[in-house]
């Protein structure tokens, strides 16, 4: 494990992914305030995976919608159905209702409140996974 931290741009110091990724990205010379994107806007039931290393994160309002939504990228070494199969039960302890189910997505939605997508594939080595959520404002 200590190899694959090495290899990722150093020793792991927290537990946080995202916070970690800010470190990283941080000991190379990218600024922290543009390492860390807008995670922190993220709604806490937006299930992002526990080992998931952070390549994007954006989320804004939608006019058109009177939502909020963002869009979370992040890759992970753990196989697509299991990051997808406890996504979905986050998801489902949070209080949202499966609405579609493919096989390498999912998406579900408490009406017209809270909206969620998760969707994982594989990768080189990896596992790319993309979150898309709304919240109505």
């Amino acid at each position: 494990m200590v190899f694959l931290a090495t290899a990722c741009g150093g020793p792991k110091t927290t537990d946080d992914p995202a916070a970690q990724n800010v470190i990283d990205a941080a000991s190379k010379g990218t600024p922290a305030a543009v390492a860390a994107g807008t995670c922190a806007d993220k709604p806490d039931w937006v299930p992002i995976y526990k080992e998931a290393k952070i390549i994007s994160c954006t989320s804004g309002d939608v006019a058109v919608t009177g939502k909020r939504s963002g869009t979370v990228i992040y890759t992970d070494f753990a196989t697509p159905s299991s990051i997808l199969t406890w996504s979905k039960q986050q998801a489902m302890a949070s209080g949202l209702a499966l609405s579609i189910e493919d096989g390498k997505s999912f998406s579900a939605a408490q009406g017209d409140a809270r909206t969620l997508r998760v969707m994982a594939e594989s990768g080189t080595a990896r596992t790319n996974v993309t979150v898309n959520w709304g919240v109505k404002n």
